[in-house]
């Protein structure tokens, strides 16, 4: 049976150099649904290149010589994009290669719509097996039982990740995830003179092809009771210290509604304010656990000053609710861009 689209599995090797990720070495693996196959490997020069770090020599076994005779990152994407060519669908194996793509391209430039869809196959391979660790790429390939070629190469670890999706029927497992539906969940821990103060927040939506429509909006906020200890603790110098720890107690209304956002969140994609640290935070505080999704931060989308539109502020829950779902609306159409990027939307989504 023949697959549905042309996927080009794609690597990056990169290195720090004057405090940034900069792309030493493209490979990607055009793989065509007849089972073709296509290659493109190519080193890249970096602006102002001097020397490559020893470490990064060692790993990747690629020299400062290699490199100063190699093109500049302008010329390598301009080969890179005319072997792409149009109608493909590019998978990587972490966030990583698209961040750095982009921040190269955008540093240059250049357009980046050339390199979307684009998928990050190791996001999905943790969804669909319910992973809370992130796999490694050579993991991954001897637990499947397939050949590791040599690693931190750009164009053997393209191939391995071609490798893997062929093996775990990646389009299938693509298709079974793709959603218009997300929810933006947030939460705030403050401590108080007396208490902790918790604000738990949320908003269901649908992505259409020109916008959001917002379907839930639902605001707690709780004052947590707090029990201050003292104990007397040794120090590393063998001196006896007194200690103050603070114990928060979780809330029941809390609990309710986070069991509740934690279990209906599998056909969602999660969209967040600054990550999940602060969410992660309040959930172990109510023995609560978020199941592995798809994750869009807020911070990828927008400049901080406007991320920072979205915090709680002091005000009533129907006016944050309203000014959520406000924002949510303005800053839709960057939702949808992103949506596209990622090749989320089931096929019958259409415009409203």
């Amino acid at each position: 049976m023949l697959r549905e689209h042309t996927y080009i599995c794609v690597d990056i090797e990169a290195a720090l150099i004057r405090g940034r990720q900069c792309m030493i070495e493209i490979g990607a693996v055009k793989w065509y649904p007849d089972g073709t196959m296509d290659t493109f490997t190519q080193l890249i020069q970096p602006y102002k290149f001097k020397k490559l770090n020893t470490h990064i020599q060692k790993l990747t076994g690629i020299t400062t010589e290699q490199l100063i005779g190699a093109p500049s990152f302008k010329e390598a994407m301009h080969k890179f994009k005319n072997w792409c060519g149009n109608g493909c669908i590019f998978l990587t194996f972490g966030e990583f290669d698209r961040k750095v793509l982009e921040e190269e391209l955008a540093r240059n430039f250049m357009s980046s719509d050339f390199i979307f869809p684009m998928i990050d196959f190791q996001q999905k391979y943790m969804i669909a097996n319910k992973l809370k660790e992130q796999p490694s790429l050579g993991g991954l390939m001897n637990q499947l039982g397939l050949e590791v070629e040599v690693q931190h190469r750009a164009l053997a670890d393209a191939n391995s990740l071609r490798q893997i999706f062929e093996k775990v029927d990646g389009e299938q497992l693509i298709r079974a995830q793709k959603t218009n539906k997300g929810r933006y969940l947030s939460t705030s821990l403050k401590p108080g003179d007396t208490h902790y103060e918790l604000m738990v927040a949320y908003v269901d939506f649908l992505v259409t092809k020109n916008g959001i429509v917002i379907e839930k909006t639902e605001t707690l906020a709780e004052k947590l009771s707090v029990a201050i200890r003292e104990e007397v603790r040794t120090n590393e110098q063998g001196q006896e210290e007194l200690v103050q720890s603070t114990k928060v107690f979780p809330s029941d209304k809390a609990k309710k509604m986070l069991s509740y956002l934690t279990q209906t969140i599998e056909d969602k994609i999660l969209l967040t304010r600054t990550g999940l640290r602060p969410i992660t935070k309040v959930l172990r505080l109510h023995n609560c656990t978020m199941q592995k999704t798809e994750v869009i931060n807020l911070q990828h989308l927008l400049q901080e000053e406007l991320v920072a539109q979205f915090s709680y502020q002091e005000e009533t829950k129907s006016h944050f609710e309203k000014r959520l779902s406000s924002l949510l609306n303005q800053y839709g159409y960057l939702l949808v861009d992103e949506y596209t990027k990622r090749d989320l939307f089931p096929n019958q989504v259409t415009t409203v």
